[in-house]
């Protein structure tokens, strides 16, 4: 009777036993198949990570609960988009579209004529007006306009009286080159206060 009841024990501690290996491997079993999958997901969708990455945050934070993503992780989450060679070329065309004209606006005879006060006498002054060629053509032929508040021209030397405001050259001094100028004048009676301009408008002609 004895030998039978040692027999049944000892083949209760061999059962038991196993159980306990059995369990330990399939504990085993289930860590590595947590871990394998988690390198998986991380290999295939890493924004899946990073999401799971927060979550785990805000789990060990149980004060702040989930963490909203800052700015800065926002925008290295979001996907940059990228211009198209068409919206790229389009851009540069509009952009160069202003300077081509600016380009033909300046492009032809160009003059400029500059005021100087000579002298001032009571009622009356004497102005010089020097008109230059400011562009890359020669000019041929050029016309002011001369209206200045409580002036009134009463004579002029080196230019010619066109109707209202307008003056324009005397024929010898019409042409001039690139870069050139020359001196005319007017006489003006005064009415009141006035204020010599540094320019007035030039037209090449």
């Amino acid at each position: 009777m004895r030998p039978w009841m040692d027999r049944a024990v000892l083949r209760g501690r061999i059962h038991g036993r196993l159980m306990l290996v059995l369990i330990a491997v399939a504990v085993l079993a289930s860590v590595i198949a947590i871990w394998q999958f988690g390198a998986l997901r991380d290999d295939h969708d890493p924004d899946l990570a990073g999401i799971g990455d927060l979550a785990t945050t805000g789990a060990d934070d149980p004060g702040t609960g989930t963490e909203s993503p800052t700015p800065g992780d926002a925008a290295s989450v979001s996907p940059a988009v990228a211009e198209s060679p068409s919206e790229t070329a389009s851009a540069s065309a509009s952009a160069s579209e202003p300077a081509a004209a600016t380009e033909e606006a300046v492009t032809g005879p160009q003059c400029t004529a500059s005021l100087t006060l000579d002298n001032a006498w009571d009622g009356s002054v004497s102005v010089t007006v020097t008109i230059a060629n400011s562009g890359a053509d020669p000019v041929d032929g050029w016309e002011v306009l001369i209206g200045i508040k409580h002036l009134t021209v009463t004579s002029t030397f080196g230019l010619a009286h066109i109707e209202g405001e307008r003056y324009g050259d005397i024929l010898l001094n019409a042409a001039l080159d690139p870069g050139g100028s020359v001196d005319t004048s007017f006489q003006a009676n005064v009415q009141g206060r006035y204020e010599i301009p540094a320019t007035v408008p030039c037209t090449p002609v």
